[in-house]
């Protein structure tokens, strides 16, 4: 490291030396206000030893969504002929997956480390880019719009001809429409609006709102532990059984959706020789139909009272304006 870096120690060595000025002298190593680095560490040690296990499920179901996810990124990119370079179509499936794990993994740790609130502003983006890749599998032509979006007006523009006031989810409504076309319209319709309800829960926690600050400050729990510790610090929430039961609603049309994909159905956009005895092969097609079965039975009505936890209100003390 070059002897000109302005360093951690500088940093707090200039603090030092500006809070002498002030009148305040201040040995090595203290300083004024709370250290974060130790609040960090104790956060993150607290919740290590919470024991929450609808979320610990949850999480697990979360982790088995990101595996898959990967496995389906190796697949579409490790798996290309090694001579040609990407379509635009294998561009926009890449870039749109690399982001959907990223934001994926950054809503695990998130959880964990106990700040629920911000999670679902995570959600709340990663919600669009998966039905975007929905929209693009379903039709790949749309990929060429999506590449087109590599500046700050131009994402702006993709957002407001493609995304904006429910386009997008036209979008996917087409892609079920399309899947139950022998069923009807009854089915797709069901599907399609599976999850539709939670935008504005995620909204009214990304954008600035009083239910935003609350649950970042206090978030729900089951049971409360008799302990003064504000959750803006990192408190580990039951609430995160509803953030992963949101994702899993995006995950669902992905994995339905796409059956299949990327060995059969895209032709001549993408194929990629289904190999039986490839791990990841197997994962993608096999896996993906488990997977999919699997979040339908943890939708469904009867298993509610083994998946998601009572949580408890009290803590809020009632009506606010009373």
């Amino acid at each position: 490291m070059s002897e000109d870096v302005f360093t951690r120690e500088h940093f707090h060595r200039f603090l030092r030396k500006r809070w002498k000025e002030n009148g305040i002298s201040l040995a090595k190593g203290k300083r004024v206000g709370i250290s974060i680095d130790e609040l960090v560490k104790h956060s993150a040690n607290r919740n290590a030893k919470l024991k929450l296990p609808f979320v610990d499920l949850w999480v697990a179901v979360l982790d088995e969504c990101i595996s898959w996810t990967i496995s389906l990124a190796t697949v579409v990119y490790g798996d290309r002929a090694a001579d040609k370079g990407l379509s635009d179509f294998e561009k926009a499936l890449t870039l749109i997956i690399a982001k959907v794990i990223a934001d994926s993994t950054s809503i695990r740790h998130l959880i964990l480390l106990g700040f629920d609130t911000s999670a679902r502003a995570v959600l709340r983006s990663v919600s669009e880019y998966m039905e975007v890749l929905v929209a693009i599998i379903h039709k790949p032509e749309f990929s060429t719009d999506f590449l087109a979006s590599d500046t700050p007006d131009a994402a702006q523009r993709f957002w407001e001809q493609h995304l904006r006031g429910g386009k997008i989810r036209r979008k996917v409504e087409a892609a079920w429409a399309d899947f139950f076309k022998e069923e009807g319209d009854e089915a797709a319709k069901w599907f399609a609006n599976w999850g539709r309800g939670s935008h504005p829960v995620l909204s009214g926690t990304a954008h600035p709102s009083y239910a935003g600050g609350l649950f970042a400050a206090i978030p729900l729990n089951g049971k409360y532990e008799d302990e003064n510790w504000l959750g803006f610090w990192g408190s580990k929430a039951d609430t995160s059984v509803e953030t992963v039961f949101i994702y899993v609603q995006f995950m669902f049309p992905i994995l339905l959706l796409s059956r299949g994909f990327p060995f059969e159905g895209s032709e001549p956009y993408i194929h990629r020789p289904y190999d039986e005895k490839n791990e990841l092969h197997r994962h993608v097609k096999v896996g993906g139909d488990i997977l999919a079965s699997v979040i339908l039975s943890l939708g469904s009505q009867e298993n509610t009272q083994y998946l998601f936890p009572d949580l408890d209100v009290s803590i809020y003390g009632g009506d606010r304006d009373s």
